[in-house]
């Protein structure tokens, strides 16, 4: 089956610039090509606030839990999974999150975050950027063998202890540094 072409639009091109009257119509034309390709662009630049038009509000509230909390491990109110079960659902299928279930329930007891890049994508809409511009220049300039503990820069940069995790976690899927847990804390050291 053929694509189906717009008639209108098509036959602006096809008159051109010939007609008197076309002209206003090509630019229209351009101005809402430019508008799509620019809304693909930033589709492609932000993939996560297109899953669904309520994820950046959704995001910004589950941020504001974890703060308070300090854990990837969430609960919520009844509420909030009934107002964001679309959102939910769609980090969930893109494995952003995941959602805990108990028995005979129709709405999670709680949601994990699962993936470090939807943490510090969160960051990047509700925390302050001066300080994750920071802990960015300490974990990037760390040097071979040299350590760097999340608790300590929890307390000296004032972020929570599972961004700082979330940093190392990426930094380490690149082989920049290894990670590991001692009993309350996460250690990063530098490879290269």
């Amino acid at each position: 089956m053929k694509h189906k072409i717009d008639w209108f639009p098509a036959i602006v091109r096809i008159a051109g610039a010939n007609f008197p009257g076309t002209a206003a119509f090509i630019q229209l034309q351009a101005e809402i090509d430019s508008d799509k390709i620019e809304h693909r662009l930033r589709q492609f630049e932000d993939p996560i606030s297109y899953l669904h038009e309520d994820v950046p509000a959704l995001s910004k509230e589950i941020y504001q839990k974890l703060s308070t909390d300090d854990s990837i491990h969430l609960k919520f109110e009844e509420d909030f999974y009934n107002k964001f079960s679309r959102p939910l659902a769609a980090l969930a299928a893109n494995n952003l999150i995941s959602e805990k279930r108990g028995v005979f329930r129709s709405i999670p007891c709680g949601i994990n975050l699962t993936d470090p890049t939807y943490i510090l994508y969160m960051c990047r809409l509700a925390e302050d950027q001066n300080k994750m511009q920071k802990l960015f220049d300490l974990v990037d300039n760390c040097k071979r063998r040299e350590w760097l503990n999340s608790e300590k820069l929890k307390g000296e940069i004032g972020l929570p202890e599972c961004v700082v995790k979330a940093v190392f976690q990426i930094y380490e899927s690149k082989g920049y540094g290894a990670l590991s847990k001692t009993n309350y804390s996460y250690q990063y050291r530098g490879k290269v």
